[in-house]
């Protein structure tokens, strides 16, 4: 086998044998969509994942070489095809979220002030900046931080507590607490 390029998406994968191992590089330009994960297609139609393409230089990229014979084992040899495939989509900022709080929900950057008694969340809270609260009939709250992934994660003491949910269209992490500031 000769060195094989499989064209995909604006990008390429290239396959070449070096002995009895496998050279193979994928390459796509720019910053993309997200998250990207590259494939090799082997004769039988089984296909072996080879990992996420990760940035590099003005573009993301990813190397791996491979003994033959696990490619051979695994049924992707001789290698017919490759791709690539968006594993996860980044979010985009959105119109509605921090600036125009969804019913129910207040903008607040007093939120600290909900943990007299616990100096480190409130310091977590300030920290986090401002955020969207709401007050429960029951007596509890709701906070929630816009999330991006490649930000820091709001409220790291009580990370376990948070739930990913859509508020107002947003993609958030949402805490409750008790009245008295117990995460929930």
């Amino acid at each position: 086998m000769e060195q094989q390029r499989f064209p995909v998406e604006d990008g390429a994968v290239t396959c070449r044998p070096v002995g009895d191992r496998l050279e193979v590089q994928a390459a796509l330009p720019g910053p993309g969509e997200g998250l990207y994960r590259a494939y090799l297609r082997g004769e039988s139609g089984k296909q072996l994942d080879l990992g996420t393409l990760l940035p590099q230089g003005n573009g993301r990229r990813l190397q791996r070489s491979l003994p033959i014979a696990e490619l051979k084992r695994r049924g992707c040899w001789p290698v017919t095809g490759a791709g690539v495939t968006l594993s996860y989509a980044f979010q985009r900022p959105q119109a509605q979220g921090m600036n125009q709080p969804p019913k129910g929900w207040h903008k607040s950057e007093q939120a600290a002030a909900r943990f007299p008694n616990d100096p480190v969340l409130a310091q977590a809270v300030r920290a986090a900046g401002p955020c969207l609260l709401c007050q429960r009939a029951d007596g509890t709250f709701r906070l929630a931080w816009g999330w991006e992934p490649r930000k820091a994660f709001p409220l790291p003491p009580v990370f376990c507590f948070g739930k990913v949910e859509k508020v107002g269209g947003r993609v958030c992490v949402v805490w409750t607490f008790s009245g008295e500031g117990r995460p929930l």
